[in-house]
Formats: C-alpha cells, sequence, structure tokens
C-alpha cells in the first residue's frame, strides 16, 4: 500500500515473539539498509537495526556509568590525599 511518494505502509512479523505490527518506511531507506546490511527480507532487517540500536544505547549507558563512578572515585580520592596531607604534616619522623 503506497501512503506517499517513496513511502509504503509494510506489514512486518517480528520473527521471536511473533510480535505483528504495521509500520511505515521511507522505499530509499529501506533499499539503502538493506544493501548495507546484507538482509533480504524486512523483518530480518528491523531486528537487525533493533539489535543495533540496543547495543549502541546499552554501551552509551554503560560509557555513562564508568564515567560516573570513575568521576566519583576521584573525588574519594582526592578527599583522602587531602585527609593524607594534612596528617602528614604532624611531624612525623622521616627517613
Amino acid at each position: 500500500m503506497v501512503l506517499d511518494t517513496g513511502i509504503h505502509l509494510y506489514d512486518v512479523s517480528m520473527t521471536e515473539e511473533h510480535m505483528r505490527t504495521t509500520v511505515v518506511l521511507k522505499d530509499d531507506l529501506v533499499k539503502k539498509a538493506k544493501k548495507l546490511s546484507g538482509e533480504k527480507t524486512l523483518s530480518g532487517l528491523l531486528n537487525s537495526c533493533l539489535a543495533d540500536w540496543i547495543a549502541r544505547h546499552s554501551r552509551k549507558e554503560l560509557k555513562a556509568r564508568l564515567v560516573e563512578e570513575y568521576r566519583s572515585g576521584r573525588q574519594e580520592a582526592r578527599r583522602i590525599s587531602r585527609e593524607f596531607a594534612h596528617v602528614d604534616k604532624e611531624g612525623w619522623p622521616s627517613r
């Protein structure tokens, strides 16, 4: 079913849970994506795209958490260093 120039209505059946849904996709994007991915079916293409999207966003989320934990660890290390510097100046004998 053609909705507009270059846009078709696709009826897609997802493979794993067999969820059926209707999506509107631009023909040129579908053709380019199929060519680049090597996927033969629209369902395969959409499943591949969804898996890639999830993986990419999972990596972004993981990176954000690692950065946050690293920064909080650095702040803790600075606090400990300041406390130690204060104690270190209390006149302890040095070798």
